[in-house]
């Protein structure tokens, strides 16, 4: 009778460990499916404004650019706007000027991403260009002095931020306005050396400029991160005593700031001397004007009467 008892005790064991086995080979767990988000190119349309105030003065230039005290906002037919998500440029808009108000524009095109949400998505405005970098300026102001080099065409950098996507319906993207602002100042120079008795017109090659609190922008992201900071020079292609232009952005727009400037002439001699900008003057979005900036350093070698036939 025990052996029995024994007997079914053990087959009742072996059958259930059978079945937690069975149970445990049958729970496989689920992994949830990860899929992409779908990458969809959408037609963006949106209206945008540049004003007239300290802060947004644009590069219609009222009067002669020698003599004017005032650079107008305006959008022109064809700007290029880039479109960015966080730091990604996505697409690039086309604007399209008023007839009654060129201060206000049309600005439409195609971008392409994910993940766009209405009323939570926020994107960021970007003219003239991509690169945001103000190396390579050559003192010219406008596209009718110079359509490949000019401010107007390379450094003039306006920017709309945060401007919320309000519908998305299909491939239609719908946004509040975007304001877009100046992202920093022009600077018209020229420059005279003053020897202590007269002062005379310096006939500039190029000039670089450095900001004695060291915030002058070099380069930098859209987000503002990778930001390079230094002297940035101007090479004229003609060497003139006439005005010409220098687009500044400074990181510093609170403190009273000296600029530095070192002059090469058209003979190769070079002067310095420097200039304060008083703090109404720092905010990038004005224009400024510092002609016949007085140098009163004057740096020249000697010319040596020796001829010299070897190279060390």
């Amino acid at each position: 009778m025990k052996k029995n008892i024994l007997l079914i005790a053990a087959l009742a064991g072996a059958m259930f460990f059978t079945a937690c086995q069975k149970a445990e080979e049958e729970f496989v767990e689920e992994k949830p499916e990860v899929t992409e988000q779908e990458t969809v190119t959408y037609s963006l349309t949106i209206r945008a404004e540049r004003n007239d105030g300290p802060e947004t003065k644009g590069l219609d230039i009222d009067g002669e650019e020698a003599t004017s005290t005032l650079l107008k906002s305006i959008w022109k037919a064809g700007e290029p706007v880039k479109v960015y998500l966080g730091t990604e440029c996505i697409g690039t808009l086309t604007a399209t000027p008023d007839g009654a108000d060129a201060h206000k524009a049309t600005l439409s095109g195609t971008v392409t991403t994910t993940g766009v949400v209405a009323n939570s998505t926020r994107l960021t405005l970007l003219t003239p260009r991509e690169a945001w970098d103000y190396t390579g300026q050559v003192g010219k102001l406008l596209l009718t002095d110079d359509a490949e080099n000019s401010i107007e065409k390379k450094y003039h950098y306006t920017a709309a931020t945060n401007v919320l996507v309000t519908a998305v319906s299909g491939s239609n993207i719908t946004t509040e306005e975007a304001r877009f602002a100046n992202q920093q100042s022009i600077y018209r120079l020229s420059f005279r050396y003053d020897n202590g008795g007269s002062k005379t017109a310096i006939t500039t090659k190029s000039v670089t400029i450095s900001a004695a609190n060291g915030h002058l922008v070099q380069s930098q992201a859209v987000d503002g991160s990778s930001l390079v900071e230094g002297p940035v020079s101007v090479t004229l292609g003609t060497a003139s005593a006439n005005p010409f232009f220098v687009a500044l952005r400074n990181t510093d727009e609170t403190n009273t700031e000296s600029l530095s400037f070192t002059v090469i002439d058209a003979d190769g001699v070079t002067y310095k001397g420097s200039k304060t900008i008083p703090t109404e003057y720092k905010p990038n979005g004005t224009f400024v004007s510092i002609k016949n900036a007085t140098l009163d350093q004057r740096l020249q070698l000697a010319q040596s009467a020796t001829e010299v036939d070897t190279v060390l």
